[in-house]
């Protein structure tokens, strides 16, 4: 019977070099593509302007506490550790307002502000704001705005993304691009009918809609948010209702904070 051996042909030298390299590469690739990942996810819960240029300076301007310490006025407006601010770049629905989905009225500012309160009040980590870019803001320059993390997570981010608010234009890309995916997917405030809420703010309604305004003055020229749960006792028969936390700070009020 004959007898065979399979040789294979030896590679030269140049071959085997340009194998090692090519499987180089590939494996290159394939451990690029997860980080690559994560670095998309990190840049995209980072707060936009919260790490800052000088991180020292950052932290000590940081606004820090629990997120069951963190009150949430409206989905726009929190106070956090003795200081009332906006969260920068995000105009949310007013705490009064309804939207219209699928032919029926839903109190879509109490569901974003409500929301806002469930992030905080599940945060696993400690919740850090820093001031925004007030230039940019879309608030006047005599009203705190601040952007706020927790841990990595961007609350801004996180409210335009859920369908929660909008973005105000020119403050970041990156909420520009988030809220078109929430349009995109009719997610939340993006899946419906309503009015702007700086329309709203000015006393245009949708037809029909039975908006509610739920602040009130209490005394020492302070108001409240019926978030608040000082509220049942702040509010005496004397208050003024208010539809905005913005028309209570034209009005010349302050929020009263304990």
């Amino acid at each position: 019977m004959p007898f065979y051996i399979s040789i294979a042909s030896p590679l030269s030298n140049h071959q085997t070099i340009e194998v090692t390299l090519n499987r180089f590469f590939r494996l290159i690739i394939l451990l690029a593509i997860p980080v690559a990942f994560s670095l998309a996810v990190y840049l995209q819960d980072k707060p936009v302007q919260a790490a800052g240029d000088d991180k020292q300076k950052s932290d000590q301007m940081a606004l820090e506490a629990e997120g069951r310490d963190v009150l949430a006025i409206d989905g726009d407006t929190i106070m956090i550790d003795g200081v009332v601010a906006d969260i920068a770049g995000i105009d949310a629905p007013e705490l009064g307002q309804q939207c219209l989905h699928n032919g029926s009225f839903w109190d879509c500012g109490m569901s974003s502000a409500m929301q806002l309160r469930k992030y905080f009040a599940m945060a696993p980590f400690t919740v850090r704001c820093w001031p925004g870019d007030q230039q940019h803001s879309g608030k006047g320059d005599d009203f705190p705005i601040v952007e706020c993390g927790i841990g990595e997570r961007d609350v801004a981010a996180a409210m335009v993304s859920d369908g929660e608010a909008f973005p105000i234009e020119g403050y970041s890309h990156r909420y520009d691009g988030l809220s078109k995916e929430a349009d995109n997917a009719g997610i939340g405030i993006q899946g419906g009918d309503m009015i702007p809420p700086s329309e709203w703010r000015s006393g245009k309604r949708l037809d029909g809609e039975s908006g509610r305004c739920l602040f009130a003055t209490v005394a020492n020229g302070h108001y409240v948010s019926i978030l608040d749960p000082r509220y049942e006792e702040l509010v005496t028969d004397k208050a003024k209702f208010l539809c905005s936390d913005e028309q209570a700070r034209n009005d010349g009020y302050s929020y009263d904070i304990p």
